[in-house]
């Protein structure tokens, strides 16, 4: 019988990634030495570099045909380069993985031995992250839990972008064109046949974690719009606790009135009516923010920018 060779996309983003994209290559090169019936290409999306990561890129693609380099017009969040990727994937299956080799490519046999067993999407799950600071492993808790809760488990605990995705998954997921993207919630979201291995995520190999420099207020951002992007419950618990105050304003205003006319009483308790007045604008002023969130969310998408843009690729001349 005759072994077809099938052919295995591998996606990856590189923000000033210049002293990983070398070594990410190479071990790549060697744990795919063992897999001969794949034919492998490695697709790069530099997504605003300021370091040498793109020279590396052209570099590579030079001398391994394999390195198809894209070059984006500017930083754009990390799941549109992620698209710009699958976008231009051609295999019978792609990986999704970091390049700052976190996500460990010998985990890749894993990943395909999943895959060959029928599964259009093998995910992956960390075993624990010690190696995360502690402000943000609490903050990466609350929100998976939340999570968890709002969206029916469409962001589930713990899983990360590193996973493989069959030719059929990942062209059904360029239907997906969401601008507020959060893949792990999308790609679930899909329904394909999917799987779990779990794995202990790595050190960086060298230079600074991105997500780590980033700042609470807009890891806190992020992590709201990846949220309100899946589910509308928030807009139901606003409608309910707008129901129950009213609820509660128009008994207060019955009991007091009563009070008034059968016992001459007049509206006793500056500080409680104050209290009252005070919680209720706290309340719509809390209601009215949660509104506009979702209203910032349908601004982004009504403008129907594209997810991403692409300034040059490798093998191709200079614009």
């Amino acid at each position: 019988m005759v072994n077809l060779v099938k052919r295995l996309d591998i996606v990856t983003s590189a923000l000033n990634e210049e002293f990983c994209i070398r070594e990410l290559y190479s071990r790549i090169d060697s744990v795919m030495e063992n897999f001969p019936n794949y034919s492998w290409r490695l697709i790069i999306c530099d997504n605003g570099s300021r370091d040498n990561t793109w020279k590396l890129i052209q570099e590579m693609s030079q001398l391994d045909s394999r390195i198809l380099g894209v070059k984006l017009s500017k930083t754009f969040p990390l799941d549109s380069a992620y698209t710009c990727g699958l976008d231009l994937a051609t295999g019978d299956a792609v990986i999704i993985m970091a390049s700052d080799l976190q996500d460990p490519p010998e985990f890749i046999p894993e990943l395909l031995k999943k895959f060959e067993e029928g599964f259009e999407q093998v995910t992956t799950k960390l075993k624990s992250r010690k190696r995360i600071p502690i402000v943000r492993r609490v903050l990466t808790y609350f929100f998976y839990g939340l999570a968890d809760k709002l969206t029916q488990k469409s962001i589930p605990r713990g899983i990360t972008d590193f996973r493989l995705l069959s030719k059929n998954a990942y062209e059904g997921s360029r239907s997906l064109r969401e601008r507020n993207r959060f893949l792990r919630g999308l790609l679930t979201w899909s329904g394909y046949r999917t799987t779990t291995i779990e794995i202990e995520r790595a050190d960086r190999f060298a230079g600074e974690s991105v997500f780590l420099s980033m700042s609470l207020s807009r890891v806190m951002k992020e992590s709201v719009a990846a949220i309100l992007a899946h589910t509308s419950a928030p807009l139901i618990w606003v409608s309910s606790l707008g129901g129950i105050l009213s609820g509660l304003s128009l008994l207060s205003t019955i009991v007091f009135s009563i009070s008034w006319i059968t016992e001459s009483i007049p509206f006793a308790g500056f500080g409680t009516i104050v209290g009252l007045i005070s919680l209720g604008f706290s309340s719509l002023l809390f209601a009215v923010g949660v509104i506009a969130q979702y209203i910032a969310l349908i601004y982004d998408e009504v403008k129907a920018r594209p997810l991403y843009l692409v300034s040059e690729k490798t093998g191709q001349p200079n614009p």
